[in-house]
Order: C-alpha cells, then sequence, then structure tokens
C-alpha cells in the first residue's frame, strides 16, 4: 500500500489541476466583463506599447491606475504583445459601468494569463493537500477572480509560494541554523516582495509568517536571532518590492504615500461604495455563498459548504501547521475593518480556507466513519435491552410516540410532500380536494410527469415537481440576491444574539450568586420580567422606541438633538446599526432564560472545590475560568442549544420591524403568507414548505455538532 500511495496522490493532483484548468477554461470564455477589467486592459495595452517599442524609460512614468502597483498590469501586458494591436481603451471613472465592448482577442490572452496563474495556486495548494486544492479549484469566487483581467491571480499565487517557502524554512530549523538566512527563507521574502509589487493586500499573509516565526523562536528560545533574521527578511522583501515597481524609482515616497492613502480616500467618497452600503460582516457573506452573478458559468457550486467544513477544521489545522491560520485570522479581521467590501477582496484567504476545509472533511465525514468502521471490527454493540423491561415500557411509551408522530412526524412529512409540488395560492382549492397527495402519490409511482416550477405562471392545479425546487431555493437563500445571503445572516443572527444572551445572563447569574447579597429575589424577579412579556408584544414595544420616524428615540433627538445619548440608533440605513437594533431587544427578551439556567449551574457547584481554590490562593477570575465555568458548562449547554433554536428560528422581532428577509423563518411566512410577501413572491405554499424543510435539515446538523463539540452527550460528571 506504501507504494501505491505515492503514485494515487501524484493522480489526485493531475486530476484537481485539469479540473480547475477546465473550469477557469470555461470561466474565461463565458463570464463577461467585469468592473475594472477595462481598466487594466488599458494599462496592459499601455506596457505591450512600452515594450514593443523598446521605451524601457516610459515604465518610471506608467502606471495607470497608480492606486495598485504596476506588477501584474505588466504581466498582463506581456500576455497581449502578440495579439493584434487595437485602439487604447478610453480612460473612464471608476464607477462607470463594465465596458462591454472590449475587443476580444485582446481580452482573451489576458484572461487566459490569468486563468493560468490560478491553476498553479492549485497546483501548489495540491502539492501540500489534494482535498484543499481541489475545493480551492471549485470555489466560485476564486474562479471567478482569477478568469478575469484583474489583479488577483499573480498575488494569489505569488504569496502562496511565500508562506510555502517560509514553512520549509521552518522545517529546515530556520531558528537554529547557523547562517542568518537559508534559501528556503530568502526564496521567501523574494516572493513577498514580488506579491507587493502585484498588489498591496496579499501582504497580510507576510504578517501570519511573522507571527508565526516569532512563535517558534520565542518556543525555542531564540528570539534576538529572530529578530535579527526578521529585520533582514523585511529588508530584503522592501528591496524586492523597489525593483520591481519602476513607477516608484522616480520619486519613490510621493508615489508609495498617493498609491497607499488613495483607499482611504476612496472608501469615503467612491459612489459605487456609498451606493453598495455593505455591512461590516459582508467579507463572510461572500465566503458564505457562491457568485450570485452569472451562476451557470459554474458547474460546482459549493462555496457554502467549504466555508462549513473550514469553521469545522480549524483547530486541526491549526495543530498542523499555525500559520496558515493565522493567515486566515489576520485576513478575515482585516477584510471585515477594510471599508471597501468587494467580493474579489476574499480571494486573499481562499487558500488557508481551502486548507482548513479540507482538515474540517476529515473532522467530519472521514474520521466519524473511520470510527464506525472500527467500532463494528472490534465488535462493539450498543446493550440490546431486556424484553421484560420494553414490555414494561410500553404503555408509558406508547402515549408519547403517538403524539410525536401527530404533532412532529406527520406535519413533517405533510411539508416535505409540499414541497414536491407547485402547490400556491392559485391551486389552494385543488390542494385541499386531494390534489397534493394525488400529485406527489402519482410522481414518485411515475404516472403523473415531472412539472417545472414557473413562478410567473401559476397552475390552478398541483402539479408534482419532485426536487427540482430545492436547488433554486438554496441558491436564494444562500447569496442569489445580488450578495445578501438570509442564510448567513441567519447564522450570524444565531451565534451572536445567542453569545450576547449568555454573555449577559451569565453575567446578571452571577452577580445574584454572590454571598450578602440583598434583596436576591426581588433582582432575580425583575430581571425574568422581559421574558413574561408575550414576545410580540415586546418586540412592537421596542419597535415604538427605535422606529426611526416616529419613535421615541427619534423624537427625542427632533427636539434635544443629535448629541443625546443612543442617537445613532435611528440611523437604520446603516447596516450595521439596524443589526444593532435588532440585537437589542433580542438580547433583553432572551438573557433571562440564560440567567435561570445559570443560576441553576451555579446552585450545583461543589462548594468544596471552590474552598479549595481559595485555600490555593486562586483569583476570582482564576477561579471562574478553572473551575466554576468547565463545571457550569454541561449544565448551560442544553440552555445555549434552544435559545440557539430559537433564535434561529426568530420571527415576530423581524415581523415587527419589518425585515421581512432577514430570517428563513420570516421568510417563510411572507412567502406563504397569501396577502403579504413581496415581488410577487406572496402564496407560494411549495417554497415556503421547502425553506421549512431546510430549515429543520440545518436544525438537525446544528444540534449534532454542537452536541459533538461540546460532549452534552456525557452530561455532568460530578453532581
Amino acid at each position: 500500500m506504501a507504494k501505491l500511495k505515492l503514485p494515487f496522490r501524484i493522480l489526485a493532483i493531475m486530476l484537481v489541476v485539469a479540473v480547475a484548468w477546465g473550469l477557469r477554461s470555461r470561466a474565461v470564455n463565458q463570464l463577461g466583463i467585469d468592473y475594472d477589467e477595462d481598466d487594466y486592459l488599458r494599462a496592459a495595452q499601455q506596457y505591450a506599447a512600452l515594450i514593443r517599442s523598446g521605451d524601457w524609460a516610459g515604465f518610471l512614468n506608467t502606471n495607470y491606475r497608480p492606486e495598485h502597483p504596476p506588477l501584474a498590469k505588466i504581466v498582463f501586458g506581456a500576455s497581449i504583445l502578440f495579439a493584434p494591436e487595437e485602439p487604447l481603451i478610453p480612460d473612464v471613472s471608476t464607477s462607470a459601468s463594465p465596458n462591454g465592448k472590449l475587443p476580444r482577442d485582446l481580452v482573451e490572452p489576458a484572461r487566459t494569463t490569468s486563468a493560468v496563474f490560478g491553476t498553479l495556486t492549485v497546483l501548489a495548494l495540491s502539492l501540500v493537500n489534494p482535498l484543499a486544492g481541489f475545493f480551492l479549484a471549485v470555489h466560485t469566487f476564486t474562479i471567478k477572480y482569477t478568469s478575469e483581467i484583474m489583479l488577483e491571480a499573480l498575488p494569489a499565487f505569488l504569496i502562496l509560494l511565500s508562506v510555502l517557502c517560509y514553512i520549509q524554512a521552518k522545517k529546515n530549523g530556520i531558528s537554529k541554523g547557523n547562517s542568518l538566512f537559508n534559501g528556503w527563507i530568502i526564496a521567501s521574502a523574494i516572493l513577498l516582495g514580488l506579491t507587493a509589487a502585484s498588489k498591496y493586500l496579499y501582504c497580510v499573509a507576510g504578517i501570519a509568517i511573522l507571527m508565526d516565526w516569532f512563535f517558534e523562536a520565542k518556543q525555542n528560545n531564540q528570539l534576538a536571532r529572530f529578530y535579527t533574521q526578521a529585520a533582514a527578511w523585511g529588508i530584503l522583501s522592501l528591496i524586492v518590492f523597489f525593483a520591481a515597481d519602476p513607477y516608484l524609482w522616480p520619486d519613490p515616497l510621493t508615489r508609495l504615500k498617493e498609491s497607499v492613502f488613495y483607499f482611504s480616500g476612496y472608501a469615503a467618497t467612491a459612489p459605487e461604495v456609498q451606493q453598495a452600503n455593505y455591512p461590516i460582516w459582508q467579507p463572510l457573506a461572500w465566503l458564505a455563498q457562491s457568485v450570485p452573478w452569472q451562476s451557470r458559468v459554474f458547474l460546482i457550486s459549493i462555496d457554502f459548504f467549504i466555508s462549513a467544513l473550514a469553521c469545522a477544521g480549524l483547530v486541526r489545522l491549526w495543530k498542523k501547521e499555525r500559520v496558515y491560520v493565522l493567515w486566515l485570522g489576520i485576513a478575515m479581521l482585516f477584510l471585515l475593518l477594510w471599508p471597501t467590501k468587494w467580493p474579489q477582496y476574499i480571494i486573499i484567504l481562499t487558500a488557508p480556507l481551502s486548507l482548513s476545509a479540507a482538515e474540517g472533511f476529515q473532522v467530519v465525514v472521514v474520521e466519524p466513519i473511520q470510527n464506525w468502521k472500527a467500532a463494528r471490527r472490534s465488535g462493539k454493540r450498543s446493550a440490546e435491552p431486556n424484553r421484560k423491561d420494553v414490555k414494561r415500557a410500553l404503555p408509558w411509551l406508547i402515549p408519547g410516540l403517538i403524539f410525536f408522530t401527530v404533532l412532529t412526524v406527520a406535519p413533517l412529512v405533510f411539508q416535505f410532500a409540499v414541497s414536491m409540488t407547485d402547490f400556491s395560492s392559485a391551486s389552494i382549492r385543488d390542494g385541499f380536494n386531494g390534489g397534493i397527495w394525488r400529485a406527489v402519490s402519482g410522481g414518485l409511482t411515475g404516472q403523473v410527469p415531472i412539472t417545472s416550477f414557473d413562478l410567473q405562471l401559476r397552475s390552478n392545479r398541483v402539479n408534482f415537481t419532485a426536487l427540482n425546487l430545492y436547488g433554486p431555493v438554496f441558491n436564494f437563500i444562500s447569496g442569489g440576491q445580488g450578495g445578501w445571503s438570509i442564510l448567513f445572516y441567519n447564522i450570524l443572527w444565531t451565534a451572536l444574539s445567542v453569545l450576547l444572551q449568555c454573555g449577559l445572563g451569565l453575567g446578571a447569574a452571577l452577580l445574584l450568586w454572590q454571598r450578602g447579597l440583598r434583596l436576591g429575589k426581588f433582582w432575580q424577579a425583575l430581571f425574568i420580567l422581559p421574558w413574561a412579556i408575550p414576545e410580540y408584544i415586546g418586540a412592537l414595544m421596542w419597535f415604538n422606541v427605535l422606529q426611526p420616524e416616529s419613535g421615541w428615540l427619534a423624537l427625542a433627538v427632533k427636539k434635544y438633538g443629535e448629541g443625546i445619548p443612543f442617537a445613532f440608533l435611528s440611523n437604520w440605513n446603516n447596516p450595521n446599526i439596524f443589526l444593532l437594533v435588532l440585537l437589542i431587544p433580542a438580547v433583553w427578551y432572551g438573557f433571562p432564560f440564560m440567567m435561570l439556567a445559570s443560576s441553576v449551574g451555579l446552585r450545583m457547584v461543589p462548594k468544596e472545590v471552590l474552598d479549595a481554590a481559595a485555600v490555593d490562593g486562586a483569583t476570582a477570575w482564576q477561579t471562574f475560568r478553572s473551575v466554576t465555568w468547565p463545571l457550569l458548562l454541561p449544565l448551560i449547554i442544553p440552555a445555549i442549544i434552544v435559545r440557539g433554536i430559537f433564535a434561529f428560528n426568530q420571527f415576530y422581532l423581524f415581523q415587527a420591524f419589518h425585515a421581512w428577509d432577514a430570517t428563513l423563518a420570516a421568510l417563510s411566512y411572507n412567502i406563504f403568507n397569501p396577502v403579504g410577501g413581496a415581488g410577487g413572491r406572496n402564496g407560494l405554499f411549495a417554497v415556503s414548505a421547502v425553506v421549512n424543510i431546510i430549515t429543520v435539515v440545518i436544525l438537525m446538523i446544528f444540534v449534532l455538532l454542537f452536541n459533538r463539540w461540546s460532549k452534552a452527550s456525557e452530561g455532568v460528571t460530578y453532581a
């Protein structure tokens, strides 16, 4: 088997590279002209003209769109040298629409050059992990922006090589050798400098290299050597960057300052940035969806699953190679803080994201299968229940099973049946006269043909659509609305609201747990009050307070001015503020439940353990971190799961605040509602059923993964 392992690996790498090239070649030919492609093709024409004429001095004063360094543009210029000369593409503003009349004989070689570098990046990553290479090969955003005349493909390739060279230098003992440098670290510095000469943004991976290098040196007690090596490495990178950017040579400081500081002004004044009005979390939203534009170009759209697997593989990747996780984390932090949120920027982290996804695939898929097979081989079987015990338990189990079947299983089966039809308000009479079961039974037995669903032409008769609705609906909720992903926002909302509810509830429980607290029962009853108010009433109350036109806060702002506290909350046009506005009532309503769960758990913490910690001299924080929290966690995990399910299915709050497409629950209701909805999407019972089934599946996966991660099934072992 060991002899076959290498040939199989080589074959896997070759297949991944073939897939990457095939998908990028398809994108080169089928993608429409995107923003900025006309700018970089114009720059390529200028450099091609300089090369043809031998005017090398012209490179000193040529750099169209000087906010970006010229190396990638020079490469594009070299790629069109042998193409027919065309008139120089017009100079237009950055906010102009894409130029759909670019000459194809120039577009094709320039795009092909990007595709070559994109494929080489996949090859380099496949040498590390073929599965990671496959994920990068099929990642739709990576395909798009490394198959167009964009600046992404070359720096993405160079920075990956820089990181790989650093890792090889680390394996060779960079901090332990006698020489100041070795060949691998020199190569890493050169590649980092070339990356900076292609696009500044990708140099965030250089910060990850320095951080990992520092940790490695600290672990080996070689910090003094690290400072010398890192300084020399950085200086070499700067020298290479300067040498590869001839536009800087005549006036380095002035031109570099203009280039770097351009972006702060662009983010504040560019009309396209202001019009987009993307929220701070938009980079996460791009990662949680496939390309929503010209989606037919991409044969495989699994970007959401790649990101989900990456989350599961972070810990495993950290243990294997820390620098990749640092790269991913630093790049993500930078994108969240960077005011411009264009989708091509996420390419700076799709390589480490793919590596983490490959590790996540091992955690989520491969290891459970291996454990199951190992258990079968070892002959482990769960203990079979005694027949007498089963007979005794049946009278008590049967009523519960009947209620479970009637109240849970039957509605789910009905929802699934509806999801396989085109049932809508137009066919409601036929549906409730047996049309649903007629269509489903006839379709499953082959007696009724599968009908395509048409949103515009609604039939008054229920037709069988099989599972054809699931793909379009999932694409719609995961980002088919030009960047707005309902599914991602639902997940983000769940994580933030539950985290804040848990933090506030635990904090309140700890305060009430303090010895000597007066009126403890009174404070506890006061904190429980929000939970006692019906959720919709509470949501309406907060809406009346925060409504931006006639709410109490808006009226106070009109009377007393913008200087009053929390005046900014009335600006609902800002998506970040609107999320905060929604979180306030959600946390207010949900924290009492977490407070009660935490209070019960704190009462079950053995006092002997706390006394032992006090005797050992532990501080309050040390006691909480090392004693209280580990003992409390198994008790509040069920409460976290319950609040997570409620938050994911939050409905009344979004309905009261008119955020009708913010979560799957709100979307499902407004699609279902025959007299509601918008854009002709109301009364679509089948589409609503599909959303409900997808919601149930997601929540089941959430509960299973959370139970596995938290080991909640092991229960409490000390009580």
